[in-house]
Parts: C-alpha cells; sequence; structure tokens
C-alpha cells in the first residue's frame, strides 16, 4: 500500500450538519485522520479540494494526515455543551487499518465520547474496529452505538477494480458476524451503487451475503460524481468501462447526483429484496435511545 501518513494539526474535529444526515442518522461528522490511504476508485476524498489539500491526486504518493490533536479538539468541544445527537466516525476517511495501528487516535476518542452521553455510528472495512469492543459496549450500554461496514461489492474482479486497498470482502463480512456475537448493532454499507454495473446481480450478493453473516440492517446510496473526482472517474470509465461513458452521461446529466427516476426505481427493488431476507434497511436508531431529556433534541429534521 503506497502511502505516507504525516502528524496534522487540525483545527476543528467535530463538524455539525446543516441537517441531521439521514443516511448515518448522525448530526455530527468525526474524522480522525484527514484523506483516505485505501484510495476507492469513486470515492470522492478524491475531489479537488481533498487533492490539493493531502496530495490524493493519482499522479502522487497518497498522503493521510493524523489529527493528532483530535482528542483534545474533541473533548473541548464536548465541555462546550453541544446539543446532543449521533456522530459519525470515519464518514470521510477510514478510521481503522495501519494507520490507526501506529496512531491510536480512533481509541483514544472513543475513550473521551464514552464519558459523554453521545450515540456513535463508525464507518469501516477494517477488522481493527474489534479491538474497541470493549469501548462500543459500554457507550452502547449508555445511549447507542453501531458499526457499519463498507460492502459495494463482493465479486473478486469488481472488487479488484473499485474497491482499492480494502480488506477482502469475507474479512468484512466476518467483522460484521464478530460485533454481532459481542452484541452491537452492526450492518452492511452496500454504498455507493455503480450504475450499470453493480446495480443488479451484484446487489443480489452482497444483501444474501449480509444476511448469511447476520447483519443487522443495510443501507444504500448512490454513486455521486463531484467536482475533481468527475474528471478522474470518467477518465478511468473510458478506460476500463468505455460501454458505459454515454449512459453515465445521460444518468448524471453534467450533474453530481443520478436521475431520480433511476434512484427511486432502485430503492423499490432493495427494499423488497432486504425485506426477503428480514434485513432492516435503516440503521435502527430512534431518538428515544438518548438518556432521559436529550430525547426531544434531537429531531431527524
Amino acid at each position: 500500500m503506497s502511502y505516507k501518513c504525516e502528524p496534522y494539526q487540525a483545527k476543528n474535529v467535530l463538524y455539525r450538519y446543516e441537517e441531521v444526515d439521514r443516511f448515518y442518522k448522525a448530526r455530527y461528522g468525526l474524522n480522525p485522520y484527514r484523506g483516505c490511504y485505501v484510495g476507492c476508485r469513486y470515492c470522492y476524498v478524491q475531489q479537488k479540494k481533498y487533492a490539493d489539500s493531502t496530495g490524493l491526486e493519482e499522479a502522487k504518493k497518497q498522503v493521510v494526515q493524523a489529527k493528532i490533536n483530535a482528542p483534545y479538539l474533541l473533548k473541548k468541544k464536548l465541555e462546550a455543551n453541544i446539543e446532543p445527537a449521533m456522530i459519525v466516525i470515519g464518514e470521510s476517511g477510514e478510521p481503522y487499518g495501519d494507520i490507526e495501528d501506529e496512531y491510536f487516535i480512533t481509541r483514544r476518542l472513543l475513550e473521551i465520547l464514552k464519558d459523554y452521553d453521545f450515540p456513535i455510528h463508525i464507518i469501516t472495512r477494517f477488522s481493527g474496529v474489534l479491538r474497541d469492543i470493549d469501548i462500543i459496549k459500554e457507550i452502547n450500554k449508555k445511549t447507542f452505538a453501531c458499526v457499519t461496514v463498507s460492502l459495494p461489492v463482493v465479486s473478486g474482479g469488481l472488487v479488484k477494480k473499485f474497491d482499492g486497498h480494502s480488506p477482502d470482502p469475507k474479512s468484512r463480512l466476518k467483522t460484521v458476524k464478530e460485533l454481532r456475537k459481542n452484541d452491537i448493532t452492526a450492518g452492511v454499507a452496500v454504498s455507493p451503487v455503480i450504475p450499470y454495473v453493480s446495480d443488479g446481480e451484484e446487489v443480489n450478493k452482497v444483501l444474501k451475503k449480509a444476511s448469511a453473516y447476520k447483519a443487522s440492517y443495510v443501507i444504500t446510496g448512490p454513486l455521486a460524481i463531484k467536482d475533481y473526482q468527475r474528471t478522474m472517474f470518467f477518465s478511468w470509465l473510458e478506460e476500463k468501462f468505455p460501454r458505459l461513458v454515454d449512459s453515465y452521461e445521460r444518468l448524471y446529466k453534467g450533474g453530481e447526483n443520478v436521475e431520480k427516476d433511476y434512484w427511486d426505481k432502485f430503492m423499490e427493488q432493495f427494499k423488497r429484496k432486504a425485506m426477503n431476507l428480514n434485513l432492516k434497511v435503516e440503521i435502527p436508531f430512534e431518538a428515544d435511545q438518548l438518556p432521559g431529556s436529550r430525547q426531544e433534541i434531537f429531531k431527524l429534521n
């Protein structure tokens, strides 16, 4: 894996979304590391603003910045008595893997969070999250904790083309199963859905695997193609899937999001398939899982 890691003094570590993110059910985003070394072909971390600041262009060696002052910044933020709500960890960068084995920033953040009544949602691809089962359990006893393992594709050829330096699908599924054995809510993110590539039989395969490995839920979202990432993605698409270029041009119409009719039809089928496998299609978290009076503060609006 070719990447460089360097320490970084962040200005902020806990970001408040304008609205609660319905995909993650989170009000806040928390990323221990800046940038991501996994290098998934579809990832929006390839946007120009990230490439300029972290060197994540294809022509450069990948650079990931470890927010070494993140624990201090998080504690300071939490002590300011901010609105309690779900915090998603790893929304725009992998919080585990080799880099976490070196810096332990994710674990240190979890140790702080367990002393405050904030629910957490961890997004990862790595089994390293199993190291922190002890803390996750403590948080879950007080409020709510869940782990979503990202698994957009499972077929070997597609994993190789799209999933960068991700662990193999079986390893990720085993992580889900182990979390469930420890009574932790854990599910699979079948995301992003890659139009005309993974939106048919491949999705069926992922759902069946998720069910077989006892996932609590599945969530999904479409591929978004944003600014600088668009140039990179279409260049790659022309090389690997040239027959799809015109279809993508029509489907995205020069924007970053897929056509609404396409996605509505996909979601109708996705929900039906998930239901047939007894899989929930959202994270099982509600406001009443916030302790006491905090329930009224947290609203999905």
